[in-house]
């Protein structure tokens, strides 16, 4: 079954599709949280499952240790739940030589409505990053209590809780993030990115708290010049959209630094941070002490940010544990492989 499945798999990414459930589920809001169900089987999704889903959906996968972690924090035994998902055709389980990842079914990215359905290869090369990227965004949309990014952010004048699945939680916490795919511009369209950054000069003067970039997150990214007059930009690893107070910024942008840049690339960056007109505060988790240098040293060369205000942080990136890698983890990893040859198919 399991040599099957490889196969099925293989076939998929030839096709650009991904797996979907044999038995299309009944999906029913329940205003608390999601039902989704078939004759035999049915998972329900809340708060910390719907920010699990929405991260595989746009992400298009989660190492299986990652999600683990995840149910973790909150102390909730992820197994049958994870289990219940892949029955009812919500994910599946994809082999590597990376270990076990979750990947979202073309039933997951409809009920998302994510854009880009197109299959994609797990990014080896960038795992250490894009997990990075994908535990900030559990982080900040959960409300862990264990994360220091979210004890910063919860005093803040934060947005209610994105719930991409409309459900209403009766204990709610937890803002918007956004992360860097959601919001990238075309920079090579330079008269239509000075034109979009005056209208959005004037709409900032006219004090509102919600200007055009809470819209339009493409006009998130700042847009500078460097010292030969060649128009750049900045785009955040992720993004925290805080309502502007007397017409400044106070969104938050969060820049991922887990390997070092040239000294000339961070002078630049800290130019482009420097009293623009999008975010308030710069927050750069770093992987080393080494990077915190090289920023902290750009900064002192530009002598600061201005109106935007810089948190140089130390990150430790997620891990695997060994405690995920017990002979009963292993089992229920099988369990979950052959689950999903059983209730999905990765047929054209």
């Amino acid at each position: 079954m399991n040599d099957l499945l490889k196969l099925q798999d293989s076939e998929t990414v030839k096709n650009t599709f991904y797996r979907a459930p044999k038995v299309t589920p009944t999906i029913e809001n329940k205003h608390t949280y999601i039902e989704v169900r078939t004759v035999d089987d049915s998972a329900q999704i809340d708060k910390l499952a719907e920010v699990i889903l929405y991260i595989i959906s746009e992400f298009k996968f989660a190492p299986y240790w990652q999600v683990q972690q995840w149910f973790d924090a909150f102390d909730i035994n992820y197994f049958s739940i994870v289990k219940d998902w892949i029955s009812v055709g919500l994910v599946w389980a994809e082999t590597s030589t990376m270990g076990v990842f979750i990947r979202p079914t073309r039933l997951l990215l409809d009920m998302f409505k994510t854009e880009d359905k197109t299959y994609k290869q797990i990014p080896f090369g960038l795992l250490n990053h894009t997990c990075c990227e994908a535990q900030l965004i559990f982080d900040i949309m959960t409300g862990n209590s264990k994360s220091e990014m979210w004890q910063i952010l919860k005093s803040d004048n934060i947005l209610p809780c994105y719930h991409p699945l409309h459900i209403k939680p009766t204990e709610d916490t937890g803002t918007i993030a956004i992360r860097e795919d959601s919001f990238k511009v075309n920079r090579y369209n330079v008269n239509e990115l000075k034109k979009k950054e005056e209208d959005l000069e004037i709409d900032i003067r006219t004090g509102n708290a919600f200007t055009k970039e809470f819209e339009d997150f493409s006009l998130f990214p700042i847009v500078n010049y460097t010292d030969d007059n060649q128009l750049i930009t900045q785009t955040p690893d992720i993004i925290v959209p805080i309502p502007r107070k007397d017409s400044k910024p106070m969104s938050y942008a969060i820049e991922l630094e887990l390997s070092s840049k040239t000294a000339a690339k961070y002078l630049q960056i800290m130019k482009n941070y420097r009293n623009n007109i999008k975010f308030g505060k710069l927050y750069y988790l770093c992987g080393s002490s080494r990077i915190m240098k090289m920023v902290k040293d750009a900064y002192d060369s530009v002598g600061g940010l201005g109106t935007c205000e810089l948190f140089i942080v130390p990150f430790i990136p997620p891990a695997n544990r060994m405690s995920n890698y017990t002979a009963k983890d292993e089992h229920k990893q099988r369990i979950m492989l052959d689950l999903t040859g059983v209730k999905t198919n990765g047929d054209r």
